[in-house]
């Protein structure tokens, strides 16, 4: 296997947990070593063989400018799944420093190593939906789910007609595959029931298909059916067979994906829900976007 190596690219991004650290940009120096198996570009001498690390350079460049961390762990987990999961590299070395961050101390930082098999399980596809200020909420559900996630994709966005209390705005749909180290259970804890709660989620018992700030469900759980929570909640979500606005997006993000109960993929499954209106939204949620 053949290593790439990007050295000490330096950016500036929002980066700390300190109100002193969040108020002005971090400088970060990242170094990357991605493996390649394009022993081609060695013979060939052409361009079209060789692994395109402009290409990956611009991509962390867009992730570290459009994200803010707490940790530089998670940004090093992010880039390292961005270069394995979004561009297929079968292995990645990050580091990741904050110069001037310790006292007596060149810099801080960590360096991590991963493989596609790092990112097996727990693959996650979530819903998300809004109808109260929808650009503005989904914006800032995806700016949480990449900071409490390792945030893969992102399919393009929807506007659909309103389900069961027709007398409200239509909604805007996307879905999202994230990899986690949670149980279904601890993620909608830790992460769906916090980003509602950050969103003003607000739940009418009277009404349950009320307006809504931000809704998210986990759609679909590796290839998995299970039960989770008190509820129970169900995997696959129910509406996948349904509605046109959950088939879709997911379609869009893993479209020969196999429905666990179903056993049909999800284009075939979005495709027989087609009758149903969508029309797609320009909506720029900056990397991992479909």
């Amino acid at each position: 296997m053949d290593i790439i190596e990007i050295a000490n690219l330096r950016r500036r991004c929002q980066m700390g947990v300190s109100a002193h650290e969040l108020q002005a940009p971090q400088d970060i120096v990242i170094s990357l070593r991605v493996g390649s198996q394009r022993r081609l570009a060695g013979e060939s001498d052409h361009a079209a063989d060789a692994w395109d690390y402009k290409r990956v350079s611009k991509a962390v460049i867009a992730l570290v400018e459009q994200s803010q961390f707490a940790l530089v762990e998670k940004l090093a987990e992010q880039v390292a799944a961005l270069i394995v999961m979004g561009m297929g590299a079968p292995w990645v070395e990050v580091s990741v420093h904050k110069p001037g961050a310790l006292r007596r101390s060149d810099s801080v930082g960590i360096r991590i190593e991963r493989q596609a098999a790092d990112y097996a399980r727990n693959i996650a596809y979530i819903t998300i939906g809004s109808n109260i200020a929808p650009a503005a909420n989904i914006k800032a559900c995806v700016k949480l789910l990449r900071r409490y996630t390792t945030l893969l994709a992102l399919s393009p966005v929807y506007r659909s007609a309103p389900q069961g209390y027709r007398q409200q705005p239509a909604f805007l749909n996307l879905a999202a595959r994230i990899h986690t180290l949670r149980e279904p259970a601890d993620l909608k804890a830790a992460v769906i029931d916090r980003i509602e709660a950050e969103l003003k989620r607000r739940r009418d018992p009277a009404n349950i298909n009320a307006p809504r700030a931000i809704d998210l469900d986990i759609a679909l759980w590796n290839d998995e059916i299970r039960q989770y929570g008190g509820k129970p909640w169900q995997i696959p979500d129910a509406d996948i067979l349904r509605y046109a606005h959950v088939a879709r997006p997911l379609a869009d993000l893993a479209p020969e994906y196999r429905h666990p109960q179903a056993g049909t993929s999800l284009s075939q499954i979005a495709a027989g829900l087609a009758a149903q209106s969508l029309e797609r939204v320009e909506l720029d949620l900056g990397w991992a976007a479909g």
